[in-house]
């Protein structure tokens, strides 16, 4: 079977571009956040500091990404993802002139965290709410999990093209080449032609119409409690599996290998997590999406466990790939689910949305996980939280009739739902 007949998403020209630019973009992300975190920790020596530049970096998705949200159901997506795309491209050169120049402190790098921040939460809503512009609906699985398989072996490509420039020319170099990349992203998604039926009427202009487009999309998450259930579960998740970024570098160091492990750690994870959404866009619907869907759940916590007790760089990485196939098998399916479930004309405001949620927990529990690691030590601060999510997921699936409905068959029973 060809290419095409694995993965059927791959037909559309301008999906391959939007997956293409995604790609680009993630991998700059990524070599940037490894250079980042690990310049943090070298100038300070604190967990507690890599856990603030963490948190300005997702605090934009919380604030702004709502408003992002509206604007991308009001507004021309391509458009609002090209102008966020070259503020990335600006915050990416800044923080490659800033050390290049030598002038590297924390205040700088919690400057620019903020800037590319800010431009990444207004280019998130708009990029996921295309791919179900731009792909029929029976291959929006196939979508989703290719994004997420682009996402996440992004994740491989940015440590694994910076790890060797870190050790070698310092993270200057690995930040003037994510400019490099987000250049390239821009360029391919200025390609895009993505058809859409028509923009939807505008609640009005200025604040007020921005609050009653925001509460709109808040009503219609409160009617569906399918889709109410997914977000609350996916916030619980990513608040204590997802959440360890700033204890990575202490980690890392406490084991040994010091940079080395700490690039070990990010590459193991993408390693798993393309592994696992690989997997993911090659199975049908049905029962085995569903077992997927268990098995990722209870694999996040439990990851986040042998995460906490490895002693050893080998270790360490091995615990990271199981770490990266089952977060992000868990989030590839339930961006499917919601994406299934919501119309597109309230898509971009529920999934920024939920994107924001998801991230607010992240904010809030990275930097807080990276104030008390410098006191706590990181190997509790990663088990307990692992398995109060895995207990959270199994209660969950035990007592709740749509929990159990996404186990047995991968997807929520469908229904037509109300235009918003």
């Amino acid at each position: 079977m060809n290419l095409v007949g694995r993965f059927p998403a791959f037909a559309s020209p301008d999906y391959r571009r939007l997956w293409l630019s995604g790609f680009l973009t993630t991998a700059a992300m990524w070599s940037t956040f490894l250079a980042r975190g690990w310049l943090t920790f070298e100038l300070t020596g604190s967990a507690t500091a890599v856990g603030a530049v963490t948190f300005v970096a997702w605090m934009p998705f919380v604030v702004l990404g709502p408003v992002a949200g509206v604007l991308a159901d009001r507004l021309d997506r391509r458009l609002q993802l090209l102008v966020a795309m070259a503020g990335m491209v600006a915050a990416a050169a800044l923080l490659a002139a800033v050390e290049l120049a030598g002038a590297a402190t924390l205040w700088p790098l919690l400057g620019t965290a903020l800037l590319g921040g800010c431009a990444q939460a207004f280019a998130l809503p708009p990029q996921q709410a295309l791919i179900a512009n731009v792909v029929p609906a029976e291959n929006l699985l196939n979508a989703v999990a290719l994004s997420s398989i682009g996402n996440h072996g992004s994740r491989i490509v940015g440590p694994f093209l910076g790890a060797p420039l870190l050790v070698t020319v310092g993270p200057g170099a690995i930040f003037a080449a994510a400019t490099l990349l987000l250049v390239w992203a821009f360029a391919v998604a200025w390609r895009l032609h993505p058809q859409r039926a028509g923009l939807p009427a505008s609640h009005g202009g200025g604040l007020r119409g921005i609050v009653d487009d925001l509460t709109g999309a808040v009503r219609h998450i409160e009617s569906d409690r399918r889709l109410a259930t997914i977000i609350v579960l996916v916030s619980l998740h990513c608040g204590l599996t997802m959440a360890f970024d700033s204890m990575m570098p202490t980690l890392a160091t406490m084991v040994g290998g010091a940079d080395r492990t700490y690039s070990a750690i990010l590459v193991g994870m993408g390693v798993g997590a393309i592994a696992g959404t690989l997997w993911l866009a090659m199975i049908g619907e049905g029962r085995v999406q569903g077992s997927a869907y268990a098995v990722s759940g209870v694999g996040s916590g439990l990851a986040m466990v042998l995460l906490g007790l490895a002693t050893s760089p080998l270790l360490v990485t091995l615990a990271a790939m199981v770490t990266g196939a089952t977060q992000f098998m868990f989030m590839a399916l339930t961006t499917t689910q919601i994406q299934q479930l919501v119309p597109d004309v309230v898509r971009g405001r529920v999934m920024s949305l939920y994107w924001g949620l998801s991230t607010a927990h992240m904010a809030f529990l990275n930097f807080g996980f990276g104030w008390a690691a410098d006191g706590v030590g990181v190997r509790l601060l990663l088990i307990i939280p692992g398995l109060l999510w895995t207990t959270i997921f199994v209660i969950a699936v035990l007592r709740l009739a749509d929990v159990r409905v996404l186990v047995s068959r991968g997807a929520p029973e469908i229904a037509i739902a109300p235009q918003v």
